[in-house]
């Protein structure tokens, strides 16, 4: 950023923070249509290193991604937290935060600096995009989402006594937060994982409004299909309860 640009910006109370050492991580299945959009944003934004996990496409996301500036790790197991650890597991050693997003364009990168500044910042280990905060898209989300979301949230509430809104993909950590967490659920426990684990190590846990879009292309892999929705869910759960005792460190 040049010095006019920052303090433009800063005049403006909109300072862009330093992505230096920041790392995307982006789950990918069959996102052709929208994963050049995303990498776009990301890099516009200062984001200089983006990783894809392709967990098997078969259309051409993977070549999509890589044309877009991207570096595409493969995943052949299926599974949201198997794309993300496949990706994980290439970050480079200066990496000081690591964000994620969706593929399917439905995450809010307006919001990008205020997700990711106080992590920099040190004044937060985890940041998460709080969509049940801000404002939804038609479509955005549907009522199997938003009610298994106030579950999930409720059961954290009594199990952690925490504050929770939301477990939204749109998110950014602290690398040795992240190191911490020694991440393994290779479905879509994934996120919840990750909070549940922060709060249990007492890791500094903040949540931003994000307005929650619907998705720039493609199909879902879970909306609308009902075993899809209810796998979802019961991993959701089950990943709430379990780390209630499991042992961490």
């Amino acid at each position: 950023m040049t010095p006019d640009r920052a303090a433009a910006e800063a005049d403006r109370g909109q300072l862009t923070p330093d992505f230096t050492g920041v790392v995307a991580i982006i789950p990918a299945l069959d996102e052709e249509g929208s994963i050049a959009g995303v990498i776009a944003g990301l890099r516009a934004a200062g984001v200089a290193t983006i990783i894809v996990g392709d967990n098997g496409s078969t259309d051409a996301t993977a070549a999509v991604a890589v044309a877009a500036g991207a570096r595409v790790v493969p995943a052949p197991r299926r599974g949201y937290g198997s794309a993300c650890l496949a990706a994980l597991a290439t970050l480079p050693a200066d990496c000081r935060a690591v964000l994620f997003c969706d593929a399917d364009g439905a995450d809010d990168l307006a919001r990008l600096g205020d997700l990711v500044g106080p992590i920099l910042a040190g004044e937060a280990d985890l940041m998460i995009g709080s969509r049940a905060l801000g404002h939804s898209e038609a479509g955005a989300l549907t009522w199997p989402q938003r009610a298994g979301n106030l579950v999930a949230a409720a059961l954290m509430r009594v199990l952690y006594g925490v504050h929770v809104s939301d477990l939204g993909p749109f998110r950014c950590i602290a690398a040795p937060a992240l190191a911490r967490l020694r991440m393994a659920d290779p479905a879509f426990g994934w996120t919840a994982e990750m909070q549940v684990k922060a709060y249990r190590l007492g890791l500094r846990v903040r949540e931003i409004a994000v307005d929650a879009r619907a998705r720039r292309a493609g199909v879902s892999k879970i909306s609308g299909r009902l075993l899809p929705v209810f796998k979802a869910g019961w991993a959701i759960i089950s990943t709430v309860w379990r780390y209630r005792k499991a042992p961490l460190e």
